[in-house]
């Protein structure tokens, strides 16, 4: 009998190759001096996506779900008073459809927290995520 791998299961061995070589590719650290910054951080139940926006408004930021694609487009402001930036984007790819997990964000003091459920289910489809 063949077993269907459930879509909403977390392989944590390959999460863990796959935050080994995110972290040691040079073209991240790049990324992070050349937009904005971005941390990823593991706990028991999610997978945290957190990225250093300063000199951004929360309604200047955006994160949508692409397949397995976390992807931040903020404009970043000189000046508060400044009417419009540069935009920047950052695309993190994760080793598992993201989109078939529950997704929320929080952003406070210049920081946008991303957290993705390990083993709770999302619709499963492309989509934009609120920023509170």
């Amino acid at each position: 009998m063949n077993k269907k791998e459930d879509p909403h299961s977390f392989n944590l061995s390959e999460m863990e190759k796959w935050m080994e070589n995110f972290f040691l590719d040079p073209l991240t650290s790049y990324m992070d001096q050349l937009t904005f910054r971005i941390d990823l951080f593991e706990t028991e139940n999610e997978i945290i996506v957190e990225a250093l926006l300063t000199g951004c408004v929360p309604k200047d930021v955006t994160v949508s779900l692409k397949e397995n694609k976390v992807i931040i487009k903020a404009v970043k402001r000189e000046l508060p008073s400044k009417k419009s930036g540069q935009p920047c984007i950052r695309e993190v790819e994760l080793p598992f459809k993201v989109i078939n997990k529950r997704v929320t964000a929080a952003y406070s003091n210049g920081i946008l927290e991303i957290f993705i459920a390990k083993n709770e289910a999302g619709p499963g489809c492309n989509r934009n995520i609120a920023i509170p």
